[in-house]
């Protein structure tokens, strides 16, 4: 019972070290008013990959 109790504390901890690293990016800004993101949301679109870091894209609010 305590190694299931110590594999779920592990996973629970590189979980969060994950989140971690992808708040760091979230608020990376890119082109003209656009952020770095994974996906960009439904109001949003894509203006490149440009000034983010690989595996993000440039993500632009539409007006």
């Amino acid at each position: 019972m305590k190694r299931l109790g110590l594999a779920v504390f592990l996973l629970l901890m590189l979980m969060s070290a994950v989140e971690a690293d992808d708040a760091d990016v979230q608020y990376w800004t890119c082109g003209y008013r656009g952020l770095c993101r994974r996906f960009c949301y439904a109001q949003e679109y894509i203006v490149g990959h440009h000034g983010c870091p690989r595996r993000y894209r440039c993500c632009a609010v539409r007006i």
